[in-house]
């Protein structure tokens, strides 16, 4: 009869740590199966946006054309008090080495054109552009395809100097220029048909817009024209005075 008895002990015992180790497993169980389902709307999300990004525009195979210009207050003629800007402007840049798809066919225009998704999408930046011809553009300063870098440190009328860039709208010249003093590298290439001025003035200054004939070529230039798929272009037989 002992020997009955403590055999049911055991039984009942070996059921209740079955029971426990099940109750425990589910306990740990769902923390697990949460933390499980957070982790993967993490990666869905990220796959989501990073998709989005890259298959924003401009695309691969898309032509945007914006104008651009460079501007450096301390070689003015004019006053910038007048707002003239007849002098200071640099020469356009005529190297046009390009990886991805952002380049210039020396002719005043920036070709956004990707090759790739490292120049599509939210990729499609100044930095782009000016890293392709071996440049850099940095908050503070510039390196031009000559190989001159024009750094802050001088002082236009008095002011002290800053590097901005200003984006124009070409389809609508009343509209104010967006102007950036932060992260200029990444400043983003929205749509066809804009127009950047890369600058330096005194901090309460605004850039100008490029010079007209930028708008002119603009306005004119044919896409199908010009030979945008090559990785690497042909320097163009162009008159670069300016």
């Amino acid at each position: 009869m002992a020997k009955g008895n403590s055999a049911d002990k055991v039984a009942r015992a070996a059921k209740a740590g079955a029971s426990g180790a099940t109750s425990e497993n589910r306990r740990l169980g769902f923390p697990v199966a949460m933390a499980c389902v957070v982790i993967l709307g993490i990666l869905l999300v990220g796959w989501s946006r990073s998709n989005r990004e890259a298959t924003s525009a401009p695309r691969v195979g898309d032509h945007w054309h914006s104008a651009y210009d460079i501007y450096n207050c301390a070689e003015s003629e004019s006053s910038l008090e007048s707002r003239e800007y007849r002098g200071g402007w640099r020469s356009k840049f005529i190297i046009e080495r390009d990886p991805n798809g952002i380049h210039t066919h020396g002719d005043g225009l920036i070709h956004i054109h990707p090759f790739n998704s490292l120049a599509s999408g939210n990729d499609a930046k100044i930095g782009q552009f000016v890293e392709a011809y071996g440049g850099f553009i940095t908050d503070s300063a510039i390196k031009l395809d000559t190989g001159e870098v024009i750094e802050e440190g001088f002082e236009c009328e008095g002011k002290p100097a800053v590097l901005k860039v200003a984006r124009f709208d070409v389809q609508n010249k009343d509209r104010e220029p967006q102007v950036y003093t932060e992260n200029l590298k990444d400043v983003q290439f929205l749509k066809n048909l804009e127009a950047f001025t890369i600058a330096f003035v005194p901090e309460d200054y605004t850039p100008p817009p490029p010079r007209p004939e930028r708008f002119t070529y603009l306005e004119t230039v044919d896409p199908r024209a010009l030979l945008s798929d090559s990785p690497l272009l042909e320097l163009p037989a162009t008159d670069t005075t300016g």
